[in-house]
């Protein structure tokens, strides 16, 4: 608590400063002798209670009352004086004066008066506090009943019923009854099954749910909440979904520089839908959650239907014997996606498996195909895709094992030409060995020479020497233990950072990361 003093006689205003300073409770004095410097006090510090001379210079005591007191702003006061008048005790009370003392008076009456007017401020601010925590307890608690509720729409398709609807009109959320609606599903990036536990997991939700939480005020209706797995989840009855995300995702790049996976779901038209609604926007944003390219998915059926004309077993086995490795491309993506949004498909390790599965069944389908008995899948093949963080680490990682099974499976017959050139790139790769001297130890044009690698290899010269480099510096950061800017060296690379940049380009890891399998 805080009090102020209000006298213009030093002697009388050091007489009741001591008087107060008596009085064993909590509270802070501030003192002054002219009414300017006590507004200033008073409009700075804001105390509850005002003691105060009636006479003043320039000004009186009830005129300095006047002046500070607003509505947001009402003091305990005490007023002083020396005049035996009606009139000042009437106007005294006319500004809330809860007393009026006379002066002379003795320091008792005076002590007793400050210490009842203090005691009463105190009770009061703490009757205010116990009003407010219970105001909060009960929003919060009505608060958390309505999100409880909200969650269970979202985890189970639920029926409207009256006593729903009247739930739901408390809340101010019965929009979702009368009128189409979306649903997004928010969280930081990386994490499409929810963040782990931690404080920096939970500031991290905490600082999403500031900014949404913000944001949508601006796109009424709309409430958000979160689902049982700390993602944010957000109802919009606007019809410009997009936008809001796109909103959503630029602030909070902006402001907490978080990368966020945003999913969508389709336009519904019925509350019985946002079970729905959730599932679809789900999906989607697990492949944000997971895609490196992407922050925003938006569901939409013809999007992300299967594919089963070009990504089936039976038919991905004719497109490697055929060796289409375009088509296999396109047939992964397809593969990789819908996969992902299929039943089951819950964890990392479920899409793991159901990847390895596939490519079970495509090794039955090709050793129907072409009589001859498949090796079993490599150890290898099974870590690399445990390794894939991201969709398209996935995608690259089966892609590149159907096409090595292709070229398998059907080699085509190699120029000699393009053998020979082959076989110097890979015995002297680690030389400053550019394509002239390819071509002038075998009589040809290098123009015409690149022509026939490409043709043969699918590669240019370049990506070919490139790859023979990174392949071979691959074996000797796990194999053996030289130095990086030895092994850097030992396949061609006289620029240590130019290793390193190539090598991370065509790995996704820096060589230190690859050597230590991080």
């Amino acid at each position: 608590m805080k009090l102020i003093l209000i006298e213009d006689e030093p002697e009388s205003l050091m007489g009741m400063k001591k008087a107060v300073e008596s009085i064993n409770m909590d509270f802070i004095l501030f003192t002054s002798n002219h009414p300017e410097d006590a507004l200033h006090i008073i409009e700075e510090q804001r105390p509850e209670l005002v003691v105060t001379d009636i006479m003043l210079p320039y000004m009186t005591g009830l005129d300095l009352i006047e002046e500070v007191t607003s509505p947001d702003y009402q003091p305990t006061v005490i007023v002083v004086s020396g005049y035996n008048d009606f009139e000042y005790a009437r106007k005294s009370i006319q500004v809330g004066a809860v007393d009026y003392l006379l002066k002379p008076f003795s320091t008792e009456e005076f002590t007793e008066k400050i210490r009842k007017a203090l005691t009463a401020i105190q009770t009061e601010n703490m009757h205010l506090l116990e009003t407010k925590q219970q105001r909060s307890f009960a929003e919060i608690g009505n608060r958390s009943m309505r999100d409880d509720y909200l969650v269970d729409f979202c985890l189970k398709p639920t029926a409207l019923v009256e006593h729903l609807y009247q739930k739901m009109r408390l809340w101010g959320i019965e929009w979702l009854a009368n009128q189409t609606f979306s649903l997004l599903v928010l969280d930081t990036k990386g994490y499409p099954d929810g963040k782990p536990l931690g404080r920096e997991f939970s500031l991290q939700t905490f600082a999403i749910g500031n900014i949404v939480q913000e944001l949508i005020i601006d796109y009424s209706p709309s409430v958000t909440f979160k689902d049982s797995q700390n993602r944010w989840i957000v109802l919009s009855g606007q019809e410009d979904i997009e936008g809001l995300s796109a909103t959503v995702i630029a602030q909070i790049k902006q402001y907490q520089k978080l990368p966020l996976a945003v999913g969508a779901s389709s336009r519904m038209s019925a509350f019985e839908d946002i079970h729905n609604a959730y599932t679809e926007a789900l999906k989607t944003f697990r492949i944000s959650s997971l895609s490196a390219g992407s922050d925003y998915v938006y569901h939409k059926a013809d999007e992300i239907s299967p594919q089963e004309d070009i990504s089936s077993p039976r038919v991905m086995s004719l497109l490697i014997s055929d060796r289409e490795e375009a088509v296999i491309e396109q047939s992964v993506s397809y593969f990789i996606r819908h996969t992902f949004l299929s039943e089951g498909t819950v964890s990392k390790e479920d899409m793991v498996r159901k990847i390895l599965n596939y490519l079970s069944q495509i090794h039955v389908c090709l050793s129907e195909k072409t009589s001859r008995e498949l090796d079993e899948i490599p150890m290898k093949v099974w870590e690399q895709f445990d390794e894939c963080k991201t969709l398209e680490e996935s995608e690259g990682v089966l892609i590149q094992y159907l096409i090595n099974l292709s070229r398998e499976i059907s080699p085509v017959k190699s120029n000699a030409m393009v053998e020979r050139a082959l076989k110097l790139i890979s015995a002297r790769y680690m030389e400053d060995m550019t394509l002239q001297i390819i071509a002038d130890e075998l009589s040809l044009h290098p123009v015409w020479l690149s022509q026939l690698i490409k043709k043969e290899t699918g590669q240019t010269y370049m990506a070919h020497l490139t790859e023979t480099r990174i392949e071979r510096a691959k074996a000797l950061l796990r194999e053996t233990s030289l130095k990086i800017y030895e092994i850097a060296e030992s396949v061609g690379y006289q620029n240590l950072q130019h290793f390193g940049t190539i090598f991370k380009k065509r790995t996704g890891e820096t060589p230190k990361e690859y050597r230590y399998g991080k």
